[in-house]
Formats: structure tokens, sequence, C-alpha cells
């Protein structure tokens, strides 16, 4: 426990509180399981060994999904009728009941390594599977990727009877239980939140040091491989370097299992407004070093936030949580010359010029380095075509309304569209063909009560200024009517206001009730600017996920994800989705993409991953 990671820690408690036991080092005849979500260097070193070939074949390598595999799938369903208390109630109970007992997941569809994927029980034998026990206690392993790796002891006990031999064993799972990352003996301060009650909203303690900083961290670097790579999400693991740390009390938990503390003036800013002009240099390149540095500074920058003191000497900045020694230096300088040379260095010519081609709406790094490749270094180069370049009708777009697109809007000019769109969309269902009267109210008369119309992205977590404008359409199903159908006419009413001016991008099919349009809009008025806008179109059934999704920020919304992955779930703008079944050779890859437990509210997804209720502006943690 005290060398193991925040995960690995939850994971062990978890396992320690199901039955299962846990030993320090590698013994092949008292293993039964090893799990392990390490690349294959890190696995064998804190096994011992030099190959995977000198596993026996009986003890498989799997991953931490097959632990908890028997949650989250049938069982949930079961409960979905019963009042909150009882279904509170009931996933607080470790041990399983007599309609809970059942079967794990073969080991194979969790197999760490491809190569080890036949390693463990066959599902070739009919009737060889054993069963969970059932009035006692859950088993499984995990092991501390740093070094740690696990049993369980007596995991399995063979149920089966004479007449059960010829039939195959059923796959039962049991109800999601949360999983909390505090060792036993712990008290939880998680809170949850509850729909009877929900004007009540549980307060985050007041000490200084946020223990969840670590999965900031996190949720950053996933975002940054991402906007960087163009990778998919991937689930968590612990990284080899953890052997060589020296032991530390890690912090608890995920970034969204916690509110975000008020916004304060921050002490340091002059210190983060240097590092972060060096930060989008770095991202205007294309090296692998510079993505990392990108994650480095980052990080430095967010813990420069929660920092509450003004820095004042080289040792008190490389005290800081994720400030190395080159970036320490760097803040000496700062403090010390009110400038970075480092700024001057990496600004270069190409790196200004790839930066200023990245605001044309439509362009990315790759066709900046193009354009500047051929000879582009301003935007009457792009204009004048220089070096033969080519633009297409949305980057011509985004050329011709390029400041108006890259000033942010102040709140009130959103709200001001937003109550434009939102009376004309609700006189659809009407039926009126007249010419759309803007006054707010003389539409409300006219309204469609059933139509839901809402604004989401920064708007709804209470930012003070916007970069586009996010709105969602859906419709309840109860009288057998749904929204689709309802944008082309929508499209058409705003621009026929003059409030929609631009197209940037159409659905291929406008009958389909998941739809998502791009484009320009405005205010009705001289010298109004273009604002961008994004309408979505959900299914009724879908509006709490895709509320979820769209509100954000980034950082909050893959911290659920990472939450909801470790628990067993997966979670997108559709749901949060059980008994998911992805490949062992490659995780991205679902085999079996689940069934939806919870997507018609925000409060519903909280609620099952166990993370309290925050309201829009809580969820701020970029």
């Amino acid at each position: 426990m005290q060398y193991a990671g925040v995960q690995t820690r939850g994971r062990m408690d978890y396992i320690i509180k199901h039955g299962g036991t846990l030993i320090p080092s590698y013994d092949p005849s008292t293993v039964t399981h090893i799990v392990t979500d390490a690349t294959t260097r890190p696995t064998l070193k804190a096994l011992g060994l030099k190959s995977l070939k000198e596993i026996p074949d009986n003890i498989p390598t799997v991953t931490w999904s097959w632990v908890i595999s028997g949650y989250g799938r049938l069982g949930y369903n079961k409960l979905k009728g019963k009042r909150d208390g009882e279904i509170n109630d009931t996933k607080s109970k470790a041990n399983a009941t007599d309609d809970d007992e059942g079967l794990l997941d073969f080991e194979f569809l969790h197999a760490a390594f491809p190569q080890r994927i036949d390693a463990g029980r066959s599902w070739q034998k009919r009737g060889q599977g054993k069963l969970v026990q059932a009035k006692g206690q859950v088993s499984a392993s995990a092991n501390d990727l740093g070094g740690d790796f696990s049993r369980i002891s007596s995991f399995t006990e063979d149920h089966q009877t004479e007449n059960q031999q010829s039939i195959a064993p059923k796959l039962v799972v049991f109800p999601p239980a949360p999983l909390t990352f505090i060792p036993a003996g712990k008290a939880s301060n998680t809170a949850y939140h509850n729909n009877n009650q929900s004007s009540h909203i549980h307060k985050p303690q007041s000490n200084k040091e946020d223990p969840l900083a670590e999965f900031y961290e996190k949720a950053r670097a996933e975002r940054d491989r991402a906007r960087s790579l163009g990778q998919t999400e991937t689930d968590e693991s612990d990284q080899e370097e953890e052997f060589s740390k020296l032991p530390r009390v890690p912090r608890r938990g995920f970034t969204c299992d916690r509110k975000e503390p008020e916004q304060r003036e921050c002490v340091n800013q002059d210190i983060i407004e240097k590092l972060e002009e060096l930060m989008e240099l770095h991202k205007a390149k294309l090296g692998e070093d510079d993505r990392w540095r990108v994650h480095s500074y980052s990080k430095c920058i967010r813990a420069l936030r929660n920092y509450p003191k003004k820095i004042k000497s080289f040792n008190e900045a490389l005290s800081i949580n994720g400030v190395g020694e080159k970036t320490a230096r760097k803040i000496m300088e700062i403090i010390e010359t009110g400038d970075l040379r480092r700024i001057g260095y990496e600004k270069t010519d190409d790196v200004e010029a790839i930066n200023l081609f990245q605001g044309i709406y439509g362009v990315g790094r790759q066709i900046a380095h193009m354009w500047y490749n051929n000879g582009c270094r301003t935007l009457d180069d792009i204009r004048a075509r220089k070096g033969g370049i080519k633009l297409s009708h949305v980057q011509e777009i985004g050329l011709h309304f390029y400041d108006d697109i890259n000033d942010r809007m102040p709140r009130s000019e959103a709200e001001s569209i937003f109550n434009l769109i939102k009376p004309i969309g609700k006189v659809l269902r009407c039926g009126f063909s007249r010419a759309i009267d803007l006054d707010v109210t003389q539409t409300a008369l006219k309204l469609d009560e059933h139509l839901y119309i809402d604004i989401m992205g920064s708007f709804r977590r209470g930012k003070a200024t916007c970069g586009d404008i996010d709105i969602l359409v859906t419709r309840p199903t109860s009288d057998g009517i749904t929204h689709a159908g309802l944008l082309p006419e929508l499209l058409a009413r705003l621009h026929a206001a003059k409030i929609l001016t631009e197209d940037l991008a159409l659905p291929d099919d406008f009958s389909a009730l998941e739809l998502c349009y791009r484009g320009l809009c405005k205010r009705p008025e001289p010298d109004a600017k273009h604002r961008r806008i994004d309408i979505l179109c959900v299914s009724w059934e879908n509006r709490g996920a895709a509320l979820l999704y769209y509100t954000g920020d980034d950082i909050f919304n893959r911290a659920m994800r990472m939450k909801a992955n470790v628990l067993g779930y997966s979670l997108n703008q559709r749901g949060l989705y059980a008994g998911v079944v992805r490949d062992p050779r490659n995780r991205r890859v679902k085999i079996s993409a689940g069934n939806i437990v919870a997507s018609e509210t925000e409060e519903e997804i909280f609620r099952i991953l166990g993370v309290p209720w925050q309201e829009p502006h809580e969820r701020v943690r970029g």
C-alpha cells in the first residue's frame, strides 16, 4: 500500500474488501491470477521473470476489467424500478445474494497479452466454469503495477452438481458498486446527490490542497494526446517509472469527485501567462518532444494556479508538485526579469505563421504546415493563393470572417442570440407559415410546450465570454411525436430572419433524430459580428448524457469517462453503458457495446458513478 499509486490502492482495497488475497511477490504455486494493465516489460520486471512463457498456462494474465466484469450489467436493470434508497442500500452490500450467484467473464475476453490469450479456463469446456461464492465474498485480484502483484485465495469454488454437468454455465452479473479510492478503515467523504432533495448541495471541504490534482494531470494529458495525435481514449494504467519513485502520500479520487474550488485571484498570474505563451508555441509544432512539453507545462500551470502563495525562491518553486527543475529555473527567470528568453527562441517565423493559419476555420496543423512550406506567411498570402494553395468553401468562409470567429463574444451577446432562436424553434410545431415575429412576447402564445431547447457549452458553465454557441434541441415522445424533420425548417427560418448567415457543415440525413449543424450566426442588426454556432439534435432518451457531454469542460468530461472505465462502464454523449467487452488485443476496439443504464438525466449518471452532484458552473477544471 505504501508504494502503490492512487488507482492501484483503490483496486487493492476493492479486492481485500471482497475477500481476495494479495501477495507481495510472484509465487506460481499459490497465484491463481495475475491482473495487470501494464505492458510486457514492467509486468515481467515485477514478476522477476524474463519471458511470459515462464508463466504456467493455468495462471491467466488478465486486465482489471476482468475483476469487475461481474458487475454493472444485468443487475442494474433488476434494480431500476426500486426507490433510490433501496438501490443505494443494495449497492452498498459487498456480499452476493442467492439471486446474484454467477460467473465472471472468461479470462480470454480480458487477456492482458495476446500471446497468453489461451491461459486459464477454456470457454470450450462446457460446465467447467467456476462460480463466484454465493453467500461468501466476491473474489478478485489485482496487482500494484509498481511492483505489488496480487492473487486470490480460493477465488472460485465448484458448485456444479450432477444435474448441472450437461448445462453450460450461465453468465450472471451483479449490480454496479461504486469504487472508492480510500484505503480500508477510512471513511468516504463522497456525497451523493438525492433526486428527492435536489436543492441540497453538499459543499466541498475547505482544505487548501486539492487531493484530486493528480487526476487533473491525467485528464489533461489524455486531452493533449488526443489533440496532437488524433488518438482515442485509453484506459489508465500505472507507468513503469513508478518503480523508481520515492514513497509519498498519494492523492485520492478523480477530478470529477470533488467540486472545483471557487476561482480566486492567482498570486502567480504573471508566471502563468509567460508559461502559457511558451506552451502555445510548442502546440504549433509537430514534434514528439513538443507534445510532451505541452503536457509538462499544462501540468505545471495547473499546480501554479492552486498554489496559494507568491513564489519567491527556486527551492520553493521546485517543491511544488508538477514543477520540475528546468521549469523552476524558468519561473525564477520570470520573477527576476519579468520575461522569459525561451519564448523569443521558440517564437520563430514558422510557429507564428502556423498559429495564425490555424485560426482559419477548417485548418489544422498539417494544412497550416503545408501552407507555410508553400511560401505563405500572412493571411494576405492565403487570400492571394501564394504557392498555388487551394482553399475549401468552408476555409474561404473562415478566412473571410477570421477576426469575428477568433474574437470571444460576451456572455450577453450569446444570450441575446439564443433568445432569438428559442422562440423561433418553439413555433415550428404550431404550423405557422407567416413571417417570424422576433418579439418573444408575441411568439410565447404559440409555443410548443413539449419542445426542449437549451444552450450548453461555456455559457451553461457560467463563463463571462464564449467562443461559440452550442444549442441542444430535442422533444419528448409521450404523444408519439419526435423532432425528426424539424431542423431543416428551423434553419430556413433562422436564415430568413438573418440570424444564420453561413452554413459550415450540414447533416447528411435530416430525417435522423441525431443531427449536428455547424454555421455562423449574428444578431440582426448593423455591424454585428458573425459568431460560430452548433445546433445539436438528440433523442429525448439521451438528453441527459448529451447535456453532460456538451456542457464540459473537457477535463471534467475526461475525468468522468476515466472513472466510468475503471468501474467497468463506458460513457459518451449518448449515455452510460454497462457490460462493454473490449478486444484484449486492442482495448480501443469494442467487441460488445453493452447496454445503456443511464442517459435521460445528468443526475442519474452522476449517481451511478458515485460522483457528487455538481451544477454546471462547478464543473470548471480547465
